[in-house]
């Protein structure tokens, strides 16, 4: 019988493990939340989230892990109205955004897909986020870490063409 519990506990703490590395540092979602999208650029964390309880609303956070910098909405809950889907097809791939705006401020959360130029055209993929403002290119922060992209279906968010 103590072998049976050293046995379980064993197995217990060997799927600790071989979990991933800080996987609830990986994104800035509550547990009753869902990841939406979610990766490192640099030191911080970019994630979208949606509420366990099947909500059709979205939070964005950016900073670092249990410090958001920016939230949006600004009340921290999940909201619908604000955010827009965009798609764009591109030859060999496309690209799928997640925009909101903030005063003079536009942010994307984007995954795209790809080919490289040269003669083997590989797949490429980058998540990440463009911020405008004022309709212009102010910065461009690339997932370290490949991003996984859109980890859900997001279609039920209004399409912006």
């Amino acid at each position: 019988m103590k072998l049976l519990r050293l046995f379980s506990l064993a197995s217990v703490l060997f799927a600790a493990a071989m979990a991933p590395a800080g996987a609830a540092e990986n994104t800035l979602c509550g547990t009753d939340e869902t990841v939406v999208f979610s990766c490192h650029v640099g030191k911080k964390i970019v994630s979208l989230c949606r509420p366990v309880a099947g909500e059709k609303a979205l939070v964005y956070r950016f900073g670092a892990a249990g410090r958001p910098e920016l939230v949006f909405p600004e009340s921290g809950h999940a909201g619908g109205p604000g955010f827009t889907r965009s798609d764009v097809l591109r030859f060999g791939g496309g690209a799928t955004a997640v925009s909101f705006q903030r005063g003079e401020y536009r942010y994307s959360v984007y995954s795209q897909l790809g080919r490289s130029e040269g003669t083997e055209r590989t797949p490429e993929v980058e998540d990440g986020v463009l911020i405008l403002r004022n309709g212009k290119p102010l910065r461009r922060l690339v997932c370290d870490d490949g991003g996984e992209g859109f980890r859900e279906d997001i279609n039920w968010l209004p399409l912006v063409k």
